[in-house]
C-alpha cells in the first residue's frame, strides 16, 4: 500500500477590534507590540467626491513584521458583534468605492508605515446613503514546513498564530440629515426579587450614521443621594440597527427606594432622549 502523509497548517488569527471611539483621532491600538491608529475613519464627503486618510503602522517589536491590506463589508447582530463578508456583497458596502495603497508593507522593527486609504464616491443617486466597511490589516507569515514520521496514513498538524487589526471606515454624505435615535426600551432586571441589572436598548431610526454617549443617573429618592453610571462613553449605531445593552447595578446599594435615568446624545443640536425607571432595594 502507498503511504500518504497529510500536512496540514492551520492559521489562528486574533482580530484586534475597537468599536468604542467615534472620530478620526482614536487612541492608537495595541497588541503584541504592534500599533495600529486611528481605529475608525470617518469619511463626509459629497458623491462625485474624493478624500484620503492614513493609516498608520508601528512595529514596536524586535522582529521584522509583514502585513497585508484588505477590505470587507460588515453586518452587526443587537449585541454589537460583527459579521464579515467579502468586499461589495454588503447591503450598505463602502468597500467598493476605496482603495488602500500599499496593500502589503514589511516592516523592521521601530519602522512606521502610512496606509493611504482613499475614497472615491461616484456622483450617482445612489451614492447618497450611509455606508460602512473594515479594513484588515492582517500578519503575513510564511507556512513554516510540517514534518510527519513513519507509518501509513499519518497527519501532521501545525498552528500558525496570527493577528489582524480592523480599521472601521464609515461614510456619512452631507445629504443624509435624518439622525434620530431612540430608546426602544429602559428597563431594571431583578435576580431573587433584587435588582441586578439595567437593560438599555437603542434603536437608529434615522438614515444616518449616529455618533452616541449614554449615561445612567442613579439616585436614592429617599436620601437624595446621586450618582452617574457610565453606560458608553462613544459608540457607533448604524442607520436601521438596533443595540442591546446591559449594565450592572453597583453591588453594596442602599435600601430605599430609586429613580434611574437612562440619557442618550446622539449628537442631535436640540434632541437628547431620556427615559425613566423606578425601582425599590429591599
Amino acid at each position: 500500500m502507498k503511504k500518504t502523509t497529510l500536512l496540514m497548517a492551520i492559521t489562528l488569527i486574533v482580530f484586534c477590534l475597537s468599536k468604542n471611539a467615534y472620530s478620526q483621532t482614536d487612541s492608537t491600538l495595541k497588541d503584541i507590540g504592534v500599533a495600529v491608529s486611528p481605529s475608525h475613519i470617518n469619511f463626509n464627503i459629497k458623491s462625485g467626491e474624493s478624500k484620503t486618510y492614513e493609516v498608520t503602522i508601528t512595529n514596536e517589536t524586535k522582529v521584522k513584521r509583514s502585513f497585508k491590506m484588505s477590505l470587507k463589508d460588515f453586518d452587526m447582530d443587537k449585541s454589537g458583534h460583527e459579521t464579515f463578508m467579502a468586499a461589495g456583497s454588503g447591503e450598505h458596502s463602502l468597500s467598493k468605492w476605496i482603495s488602500v495603497s500599499p496593500t502589503f508593507v514589511e516592516l523592521l522593527p521601530g519602522v512606521k508605515q502610512k496606509i493611504r486609504v482613499t475614497l472615491n464616491v461616484p456622483d450617482t443617486e445612489g451614492a447618497n446613503s450611509a455606508a460602512w466597511c473594515v479594513m484588515m490589516i492582517e500578519e503575513a507569515k510564511e507556512r513554516q514546513k510540517l514534518e510527519s514520521e513513519g507509518g501509513d496514513q499519518k497527519i501532521a498538524f501545525g498552528i500558525l498564530p496570527s493577528f489582524a487589526f480592523g480599521v472601521f471606515i464609515y461614510q456619512n454624505p452631507p445629504v443624509v440629515k435624518n439622525n434620530k435615535v431612540e430608546i426602544k426600551n429602559f428597563a431594571v432586571q431583578s435576580i431573587d426579587n433584587k435588582p441586578k441589572n439595567i437593560e438599555l436598548t437603542l434603536v437608529n431610526t434615522g438614515d444616518g450614521i449616529a455618533a452616541c454617549s449614554a449615561y445612567i443617573q442613579l439616585t436614592n429618592t429617599n436620601t437624595g443621594v446621586s450618582k452617574r453610571l457610565l453606560v458608553k462613553s462613544r459608540f457607533v449605531l448604524l442607520p436601521g440597527y438596533t443595540r442591546n445593552y446591559l449594565y450592572s447595578l453597583p453591588e453594596k446599594l442602599e435600601k430605599g427606594k430609586y429613580s434611574a435615568v437612562g440619557v442618550l446624545d446622539y449628537g442631535s443640536k436640540d434632541v437628547v432622549e431620556a427615559a425613566e425607571k423606578e425601582f425599590e432595594v429591599k
